[in-house]
């Protein structure tokens, strides 16, 4: 990773996760989903320990901060390929009405460095995507 905050590029966070190994679904026990902690104390790095949700209260110390994401994924990531063949992937983020209806989406694409502006990707015979305009931070 060449670095964090400005500067840093969406590239720069890639890594390979093992379709098995990604949640599709809450777990039937919201408590009882998986909590990755990172404990600063012991290492500059910080240790990881894998946890459950509801070890948190036990995790949590006077002056720390729990911030929530309550975010919800959109289930649209498009899996095409560049007119050279080349498989590519586009993951929509959220429409731009003010761009023109349901046909503008901020999207994050892969690979990034080879889907600028004015490239296509073919997702199925009746689809394509343009790739219109760059985002910041990387996006299209």
């Amino acid at each position: 990773m060449s670095g964090r905050g400005a500067g840093a590029r969406v590239g720069d966070y890639d890594y390979t996760l093992p379709p098995e190994r990604i949640q599709r679904y809450p777990s039937e026990r919201r408590d009882a989903c998986r909590l990755l902690v990172v404990d600063r104390s012991r290492s500059p790095g910080g240790d990881l320990s894998d946890r459950v949700f509801s070890d948190l209260p036990d995790l949590m110390r006077a002056g720390d901060l729990l911030v929530l994401n309550e975010t919800r994924v959109l289930p649209a990531r498009l899996l095409g390929r560049k007119p050279t063949g080349a498989p590519a992937e586009i993951l929509l983020l959220r429409p731009l009405p003010e761009r023109g209806g349901d046909a503008y989406w901020e999207a994050l694409v892969r690979p990034g460095s080879k889907l600028k502006p004015g490239r296509v990707v073919v997702v199925a015979p009746e689809l394509a995507v343009e790739i219109v305009d760059g985002a910041a931070g990387g996006g299209r």
